[in-house]
């Protein structure tokens, strides 16, 4: 699967002045995880096509957004790999093809992904192209005012305001894609079925997917949503009665090395606290914060660029001392199993597939416990 920098690069690239173009060849193993037909028993079934949409949540909030979906194999025949371009500096995507036509499969179920604090929305493609090559058609924005852009910016918004925005964003998103799919002029026409949407949400975006779920700030729950999968979620701004709410099945995928968001004050207080008879709990043994998203890729490829300024070199390190140490689980393994767990539940519980329900067995006992209710 193609790997790429993370957008956080390109930021701080803006911000000390280096210009610096990278591209990534197709087939750049040695920094590449599991390619998405490697998810769980059988293979992929669509090539992934990406494009980069605008979506206007709150009124004067416009947010740019990532779109992957499935495309025909056939389609993508000559058609360039997905560029992410920035100034000063490219990354070319070894998977993902630039605008192709959707499959005409479809309508495909929705998946929503929503960032951590600081992130963006294409730091975690590794699970996001594999849930479109796995069909299903997948967003993420970046959250504006909670992004690393505003991080380095100095035009993060203020606590509240970010948690009251999370749920908004979200809403928003389904129905930027419904409405999408309703144009006879989107290139997602008749693409998308939003009446079956999944959510997945890393740490802030974690409390943003259960939030939609539960219903937050006089914002209702969404009942478009099926299911939620919360990685390493960060569950303080969701309130107990809240949890108690969650009416879909839910996933929370937790590491025992994340010291940001703890098994202990997080993962153990929403899964107490969510009813329901289909949850599903994988606790990573070995897991760090940042296990869930590219960083240790990043941090790879800039190694093979020594031109690089330090402190992007630095940016970087910080986040890959989360996850990319030897104490960590290794992230080739940690993201083939956030993908396993993660596709087969929203297949089980998004797309209505029963045969899925094999991915959510015990595996790999060692590095990973599994526990249902």
């Amino acid at each position: 699967m193609r790997r790429f920098l993370s957008a956080l690069l390109a930021v701080q690239l803006l911000l000390v002045g280096v210009g610096v173009a990278v591209a990534i060849p197709a087939g750049a193993q040695s920094t590449d995880p599991p390619a998405p037909g490697d998810v769980g028993p059988g293979a992929a079934t669509y090539a992934v096509g990406k494009r980069t949409i605008q979506i206007t949540s709150e009124p004067g909030r416009n947010l740019t957004a990532e779109v992957w979906y499935p495309a025909d194999p056939a389609a993508v025949a000559g058609v360039a790999k997905s560029a992410y371009t920035f100034p000063g500096i490219t990354y070319t995507s070894t998977v993902a093809y630039d605008a192709p036509p959707v499959s005409s499969d479809g309508p495909f179920p929705l998946v929503v992904y929503s960032h951590g604090s600081g992130g963006l929305r294409y730091v975690s493609a590794y699970l996001t192209e594999a849930l479109a090559a796995r069909g299903f058609v997948v967003v993420s924005v970046d959250h504006t005012g909670n992004t690393a852009l505003d991080a380095f910016a100095k035009t993060t918004l203020p606590y509240k305001k970010i948690v009251r925005l999370r749920p908004i964003d979200i809403r928003a998103e389904i129905d930027a894609m419904a409405a999408a799919s309703a144009d006879p002029a989107s290139p997602f026409n008749g693409a998308i079925d939003t009446d079956h949407v999944g959510l997945v949400g890393h740490s802030a975006g974690g409390a943003g997917v259960l939030m939609t779920a539960a219903g937050h700030d006089g914002v209702a729950a969404d009942e478009r949503v099926k299911a939620v999968v919360g990685l390493a979620a960060y569950v303080d701004p969701v309130s107990n009665a809240e949890l108690a709410r969650i009416a879909v099945p839910v996933m929370l995928i937790s590491g025992t090395l994340d010291t940001t968001t703890p098994i202990r004050t997080q993962t153990e207080r929403a899964w107490q606290r969510i009813p329901g008879k289909h949850n599903v709990r994988v606790d990573l043994r070995g897991g760090g914060h940042q296990s869930y998203t590219d960083v240790c890729y990043y941090e790879k490829l800039l190694a093979a660029k020594p031109d690089v300024a330090a402190p992007i070199v630095k940016a970087v390190k910080d986040f890959a001392d989360r996850a990319c140490r030897p104490k960590f689980l290794p992230i080739d393994d940690a993201h083939a199993l956030i993908d396993r767990y993660s596709v087969g539940f929203l297949e089980r519980y998004v797309q209505g597939d029963k045969a899925a329900a094999r991915l959510l067995e015990p595996t790999q006992p060692k590095i990973v416990s599994v526990q249902t209710k």
